[in-house]
């Protein structure tokens, strides 16, 4: 479990148990190895949660957040990896769904604070223009 980095500079977490350091940029040769998806189901059969992998990353690269979210139940992904290290075709499928996942939740926050923004400014009461005595 864990997503590909690629330089030095990112910070080690509490909850981090484990580096894996390469010799030489293995993710740069998995990037040139890379081909479009060829359908092989092999993603779905290894998915812990059911999911559909390769829908969901079809849906993720078109910004199709409501797709991915609601049909496809992207949310749900754990990001384990396994359908990234089964993909004959060298596809970055656990990275492309936590982006997908960073856009949709920072929409939700926004979409949440700009409610509460409008709740609050309902709530104040509308001045009259005039003073009390």
């Amino acid at each position: 479990m864990g997503v590909a980095v690629a330089e030095l500079s990112v910070p080690i977490q509490k909850g981090s148990n484990a580096l894996t350091l390469l010799t030489h940029d293995e993710t740069m040769d998995a990037q040139r190895e890379m081909t479009a998806c060829i359908r092989c189901g092999r993603c779905v059969h290894v998915c812990p949660m059911g999911l559909m992998p390769e829908m969901m990353a079809s849906a993720a690269e078109k910004k199709d957040y409501e797709s991915y979210e609601k049909k496809f139940y992207g949310l749900e992904c754990i990001q384990c990896g396994s359908c990234t290290y089964i993909c004959p075709a060298k596809r970055p499928l656990t990275q492309l769904f936590k982006v997908a996942k960073a856009e949709i939740m920072a929409e939700k926050r926004a979409r949440a604070t700009a409610e509460k923004l409008k709740a609050e400014a309902a709530k104040k009461p509308a001045s009259s223009g005039k003073e009390d005595k």
